[in-house]
């Protein structure tokens, strides 16, 4: 699997960046409250960079999908992927909806290596009526190319499943490599 791999600050150069940037704001007539701003922003800067990628995970998945199928294969694929942000459209206040999503977020819970964002469908808009459901699905595939490093959609797909196959079918449209599996 291709990964894009952003350049790497190591511990000596961002001990070597601290030092600079410490001596910078003497003499350059910022206040201290400024200065402090400016390192603040670069810290975190810094660190951004000095952190690993993790890989991002788009999941959809039928809303009928076996437990144990998706539970395995994402499993499988924490193996081979390492370290995992996973996007999926569950609402964990509500526990909504059943199926593929529930059973994704519910793994990554407790799965080491693993954070899980939730991008449930925001059906409290009375504007989108019937539709909240299709724009949740488009944002976990905006989110995900968003996302730095390497991506991936997973999909359980299953005849019935409409919902999950038109995620698919977008992500791929939008360029996103899709692991189609099995939803039983």
């Amino acid at each position: 699997m291709a990964s894009f791999q952003r350049p790497r600050v190591s511990v000596e150069q961002q001990d070597h960046l601290t030092v600079i940037l410490q001596q910078a704001p003497s003499g350059s007539g910022l206040s201290d409250g400024a200065a402090g701003l400016v390192m603040l922003r670069f810290y975190k800067e810094m660190r951004a960079w000095c952190e690993p990628d993790w890989f991002t995970l788009g999941y959809t998945g039928w809303r009928h999908a076996s437990r144990e199928k998706v539970q395995a294969d994402l499993t499988r694929l924490r193996g081979e992927v390492g370290p995992m942000r996973l996007i999926v459209g569950f609402d964990p206040e509500k526990r909504t909806p059943g199926g593929g999503d529930m059973h994704a977020y519910d793994w990554a819970m407790s799965a080491p290596g693993v954070v899980v964002e939730c991008l449930p469908a925001p059906w409290h808009i009375p504007e989108l009526d019937k539709s909240a459901g299709p724009y949740r699905n488009g944002a976990i595939v905006e989110r995900t190319l968003a996302a730095v490093g390497a991506k991936a959609m997973l999909a359980h797909l299953h005849p019935a499943s409409r919902g999950a196959a038109g995620t698919a079918a977008y992500a791929k449209f939008r360029g996103l490599n899709v692991w189609e599996e099995s939803a039983v």
